[in-house]
């Protein structure tokens, strides 16, 4: 029972000399803090401006569509290189890249075209 009581002892003595002391409602006290209500953001009444969010919305757009033209041309030419696919045989793959470079050319043009206007 005592070999218990040294423990305790000893533990307590441990804590008593490392950790400082607190009091309850020091641990709690967050007035100096600021909430995500009192942060910079919209308030009720407040203009939205939907500009910065589709803006980001093109750009990953446009960036998306010319990584996947990139892998199709990519791999039309590690194709043809590995000898997977013939040079004649290139043509079907029209059926592929058509579309894409038409959505490719059309994202970056607006995505382009309605930076440069400042909208």
């Amino acid at each position: 029972m005592s070999n218990q009581d040294d423990t305790k002892t000893t533990e307590q003595s441990v804590q008593d000399d490392t950790a400082p002391t607190l009091d309850s409602k020091d641990l709690l006290d967050f007035t100096g803090e600021k909430t995500n209500d009192q942060t910079d953001s919209l308030k009720i009444g407040d203009a939205y401006d939907p500009r910065p969010q589709e803006d980001n919305a093109r750009r990953t757009i446009a960036y998306l569509l010319i990584a996947l033209l990139f892998i199709v041309v990519s791999a039309i030419f590690i194709l043809c290189s590995f000898g997977t696919i013939k040079v004649s045989e290139i043509k079907e793959f029209a059926v592929i890249l058509g579309p894409i470079v038409t959505l490719v050319s059309a994202a970056t043009g607006f995505y382009y075209g309605t930076k440069s206007n400042g909208t």
